[in-house]
Order: structure tokens, then C-alpha cells, then sequence
């Protein structure tokens, strides 16, 4: 089994949003995977092929295992059905305990579509009859990034800290050398690209760091209430 599967639209997309998270699980020896469910082909900075290789070093720097889910960029919600067959048969290889993807309401179609689709197939995963010639199996937790620009800052269930990768998620995200601000790779200008995305990036850990009196974490919401068997555990939070 795998401990942990976090899926993003796109190559980079859980790097900003939870490569902290990941890396700090995967020091403890968790085991996780990171899918990502296009090839970022629409993307205006990068080719697919640059981008597989970008995500592959990420995914050594993180020291996780990373798949790609073949989805179709830009043009996901066209096909939900199809976006939730193809995780199903992820999740049913997989057999992640808990699963990590964009929250709803995201500004980006992509993001938005995919959450819908995850959620639809760690559902589908457990029934008998949807059949994918696999073993059915049901993930015990579904998570989502807090991540969306225009609804952010949303209050999360819970915060991870991740102060002591902090460098280590910043060196994954440098592994995206042709999508964050990198004065050597040169191709149009994005909002990813641009200098602020860098300031962006870390006044967000640093506010979700400021809710649990650390520097640096990221923040998730559940979609169903979290069991705590012993609530003193949390006094030492």
C-alpha cells in the first residue's frame, strides 16, 4: 500500500501547494506518490517533454514516487467520466490510505474538475461492479490543498508544518525550471514566471506557519470530520 497519493492538475501544481507536506512525510519514511494528471501540454512556458523531466528531478529532490495520469490539459471537465476512471485505476494500483487534490471552488477549471473527479473516484474505487479488472478499494481520508488565489485565505482543518523542508520544498519548485521565474529559460511571461509568484508562495506558508506559531506550513481541509481518539494529543501541538 501507499501511504499517501497527492494529485495535481498539473507538473508543479502540488509542489506549490503541498511540497512541503510531501517531503516532510516522505523524510519520516512514508511512502508516497505524486500524480500528476496532465502533462501541462496547454501550459504557455514548457514543452511535455521538458516538463517530464522537470517533475522527475522534483520528484527525486522530494524523494517520492510520481506517475502521470495521461489526463487531457486544459479540458478535463469535458471528460469527467473518463478523469475518474483513470484515478480509480490509480487508486486501485496505488492503494494510498489517504488521499491528497485540489479543494472546490478553485479558480482554475482544470484544478476545480479534477477535485470533483477524485472525489467521484475514491467513491467508485470501493464499488464491486465498476469494474477496472482491478481489486476494489476505498481510501480512508480525502484531503484538498487550500490553495485557490481568489478564495484564499480559506481557514483549513489542519496545518502541517513544514519550517524544517522549507529549502527542500524551494529546491522542488526550482526543478520547474521552465515554469517558476528563472532568468535561463526563456519563453513568455506568466504570473508563475513573474518574481512575485516566488513572494506569493512563501507569505502563504508563512501565514498558514503563523496560525500554529511556526514560520513556514501549509494548510488542508477534509471532507469529512477528523477522528481524535485523544484530545490531550492535541495539547502538545
Amino acid at each position: 500500500m501507499t501511504d499517501a497519493l497527492f494529485i495535481g492538475a498539473h507538473p508543479d501544481d502540488v509542489e506549490i501547494l503541498a511540497g512541503g507536506t510531501v517531503a516532510r512525510m516522505a523524510r519520516t519514511g512514508r511512502r508516497v506518490v505524486i500524480a500528476d494528471a496532465t502533462r501541462g501540454e496547454m501550459g504557455t512556458r514548457g514543452t511535455p517533454a521538458e516538463r517530464a523531466v522537470e517533475a522527475a528531478d522534483a520528484a527525486r529532490i522530494l524523494g517520492v514516487e510520481r506517475v502521470n495520469l495521461d489526463l487531457p490539459d486544459g479540458r478535463i471537465a469535458e471528460d469527467v467520466p473518463g478523469a475518474v476512471r483513470r484515478v480509480v485505476e490509480t487508486l486501485r494500483a496505488l492503494r494510498p490510505r489517504v488521499v491528497f487534490v485540489h479543494e472546490f471552488g478553485d479558480h482554475h477549471p482544470d484544478h476545480n474538475a479534477l477535485a470533483q473527479a477524485v472525489r467521484f473516484a475514491c467513491f467508485q474505487s470501493n464499488v464491486l461492479k465498476y469494474d477496472t479488472g482491478q481489486e476494489r478499494f476505498r481510501p480512508s481520508r480525502l484531503f484538498h490543498y487550500v490553495g485557490s488565489r481568489q478564495r484564499w485565505p480559506n481557514r483549513p482543518d489542519f496545518v502541517v508544518d513544514i519550517t524544517d523542508v522549507w529549502s527542500t520544498k524551494l529546491e522542488a519548485l526550482r526543478a520547474h525550471r521552465s515554469q517558476l521565474a528563472n532568468p535561463d529559460y526563456q519563453g513568455p511571461e506568466t504570473y508563475v514566471s513573474s518574481d512575485l509568484a516566488w513572494h506569493m508562495i512563501e507569505m502563504r506558508a508563512g501565514f498558514f506557519g503563523g496560525l500554529i506559531n511556526v514560520r513556514y506550513a501549509e494548510g488542508f481541509t477534509a471532507d469529512a470530520p477528523l477522528r481524535i481518539d485523544d484530545p490531550m494529543g492535541l495539547a502538545e501541538a
